[in-house]
C-alpha cells in the first residue's frame, strides 16, 4: 500500500471529523477514502476512528498516532523539497566571483564556465572569505577569489596575476600629464580598498608589498567597488583595480609607474567540479592579462 497516501487520508479525516468533508477536501470520492482508511487500520492493526451517523471520532489509538502521522508526512514533504533542490542544483553550475573583478569580467567567467559544463550558470558575487566558505559548504561549485587566502576545505586551483591600474582623483597633480603614475606621488592619499575582513591575507600582502616598494599607505576601507570609487571621486584616496570598467566622473585612470602591483586571484572548487570548468576559468582570466 501507499503508506504516505493512506496517512494523508487518516490525517484529513481526523481534521474534518467527517468522511464526506474529507473526501471533498482531497478531491476524491468518499468510498475509496473509507476503503483507504480501513486498509490503513488493517495494516496498523488498530482501529483509528469510531464511526457514527454524525461523523467520526478518533479512538485512543487514533489520538496517539495522529501526531506521528503528521510528523511522517511533514518529513516526507521536507525530503521531497530537499530532493527537488538537489535536482535543480544538478542542472546549474554555481559560480562565485570576487567583487573586485567587476560585473563584466564576472559575467564572462560564469558564462564561459557554464558553456563548458553544459549547464546554466548562476553567478554569485562576494568577498573572498564568503566565497570560500560557500565552496567549502557546497553552496557554490567553483569560485574566483583573491590570493592568498585560507581555503578551508575548498580545493585549490590555478593562481592568475591580473594587471591593475591606478584610479586617482582627476584634479590630483599626478593625474595631469596622462602618463604612468608613481605611487609615491600619491602619498597624500589613502589606499581605498575592500575591508581587511573580506580577504585578510591578500589585504596584508598588498600593504606589505607597497611598503616594501617605498610607498607605505593607510588603508581606507570601503565595502565594495562602488564605495572604493566614491572615495577616489571625492578626493579622499586612490585605488588599484583589476576591473577595466571601474570609473566615473572626476576619476582618472592611469598605469602605475615602476614594478606592477598585480591583483592575484585563485580558482577554488569542490572535489566534483569538472576539471574543464576550472581550466576554462583560468583561460578567461589569462585572457585579461
Amino acid at each position: 500500500m501507499d503508506l504516505l497516501r493512506h496517512l494523508t487520508f487518516f490525517v484529513t479525516v481526523a481534521e474534518e471529523r467527517h468522511f464526506g468533508n474529507a473526501a471533498r477536501r482531497l478531491e476524491m470520492a468518499q468510498p475509496p477514502l473509507s476503503q483507504g482508511v480501513r486498509r490503513l487500520e488493517d495494516r496498523l492493526g488498530v482501529r483509528l476512528f469510531d464511526r457514527g451517523p454524525g461523523g467520526v471520532a478518533l479512538t485512543s489509538a487514533g489520538r496517539d498516532l495522529l501526531p506521528r502521522a503528521r510528523a511522517l508526512l511533514e518529513d516526507a514533504e521536507a525530503l521531497g523539497r530537499a530532493a527537488r533542490r538537489q535536482a535543480e542544483a544538478a542542472q546549474v553550475l554555481r559560480v562565485g566571483v570576487v567583487a573586485d573583478l567587476g560585473p563584466r569580467v564576472a559575467a564572462r567567467l560564469a558564462a564561459r564556465a557554464g558553456r563548458v559544463a553544459g549547464r546554466r550558470a548562476a553567478l554569485t558575487g562576494g568577498s573572498t572569505v564568503a566565497l570560500i566558505d560557500a565552496v567549502s559548504t557546497g553552496t557554490l561549485d567553483v569560485a574566483v577569489v583573491a590570493h592568498p587566502a585560507v581555503l578551508e576545505s575548498a580545493r585549490a586551483g590555478p593562481v592568475v596575476a591580473l594587471p591593475t591600474e591606478v584610479l586617482l582623483p582627476a584634479e590630483h597633480p599626478a593625474a595631469g600629464d596622462g602618463g604612468p603614475v608613481a605611487l609615491r606621488a600619491l602619498r597624500d592619499l589613502d589606499l581605498a580598498t575592500a575591508p581587511r575582513s573580506h580577504a585578510p591575507a591578500a589585504h596584508d600582502l598588498l600593504l606589505d608589498t607597497l611598503e616594501t616598494r617605498g610607498r607605505p599607505v593607510r588603508a581606507a576601507e570601503a565595502d565594495g567597488p562602488a564605495a572604493v570609487l566614491a572615495l577616489v571621486a571625492t578626493g579622499a584616496g586612490f585605488a588599484l583595480t583589476p576591473d577595466p570598467d571601474l570609473g566615473t566622473d572626476g576619476v582618472a585612470r592611469r598605469a602605475a609607474a615602476g614594478a606592477p602591483v598585480p591583483f592575484r586571484v585563485r580558482i577554488v572548487h569542490r572535489d566534483d567540479t569538472p576539471a574543464a570548468v576550472v581550466d576554462e576559468l583560468a583561460t578567461v582570466l589569462r585572457e585579461a592579462t
